[in-house]
């Protein structure tokens, strides 16, 4: 069953997204960028306030000049107590010890989360190493919020991976300026999660102020679907 991941700023954003039903609530800076790494004092309040009632995912922020930088900003969110990771792929997974550094996260139980962008060719190579050094699961974004996750990729690429994914029993995630009317095609390809921000804020403006209604709507449409998919097995059984 696919889940709904909502991107949140602040406490307050959070609860809304926790009363509207999101099933993962991703703490990020939507001002710096696609990855924008919130504040640690901000995701620490929201830590405590959760209290392990819903699935937290956070940002660490892009353009990390080595591989010590990463790891470093890594297991620091790991710290303040979210339960997944979420980290860009970029020319550091190139480097001949990406891998072996990351493994040594990994099996210390830390659940990380590659986030390719839609913008740039796909390696779907990479996955393959990912499962291999412990990686939870792999998303695609978009880097730049002028232009959506389907405008950017065919359906057949999304499907390519999403099943590959699959094939390494990773954890698969979909998002980029993504809105209800995206929702149906998305839900189609049967992600792990499908991520919004920008969709259910004001004016669908990822920087400005979450809004609840479009939240719940958003998550009724993907219950919707998804009961509407049981019957039809349903029939055929």
């Amino acid at each position: 069953m696919t889940q709904l991941l909502i991107s949140v700023k602040n406490l307050e954003e959070s609860r809304i997204a926790r009363y509207a039903n999101a099933d993962v609530i991703d703490l990020k800076d939507p001002s710096v960028g696609a990855l924008g790494a919130l504040d640690a004092a901000v995701v620490s309040q929201i830590v405590q306030d959760v209290n392990r009632r819903v699935l937290l995912s956070a940002t660490i922020g892009e353009g990390h000049a080595t591989i010590n930088a990463l790891t470093h900003d890594i297991a620091f969110y790991d710290r303040l107590g979210v339960d997944v990771i979420k980290i860009a792929v970029s020319e550091l997974f190139l480097q001949t010890d990406f891998f072996s550094e990351i493994k040594q996260l990994t099996e210390q139980g830390i659940k990380i989360v590659a986030v390719f962008f839609a913008e740039k060719p796909l390696d779907f190579s990479l996955l393959i190493k990912l499962k291999g050094s412990g990686f939870y699961g792999a998303m695609l974004d978009t880097q730049l919020k002028n232009t959506s996750l389907l405008e950017l990729q065919t359906i057949e690429t999304l499907n390519r991976f999403i099943v590959t994914c699959s094939q390494h029993m990773l954890i698969s995630g979909l998002a980029g300026s993504v809105n209800k009317t995206h929702i149906d095609a998305l839900l189609m390809l049967n992600p792990h999660f499908i991520g919004v921000r920008g969709g259910v804020c004001h004016q669908r403006d990822r920087v400005s102020v979450l809004v609840g209604g479009e939240v719940v709507e958003i998550k009724a449409m993907m219950l919707n679907h998804q009961n509407v998919l049981k019957s039809f097995e349903t029939r055929l059984a």
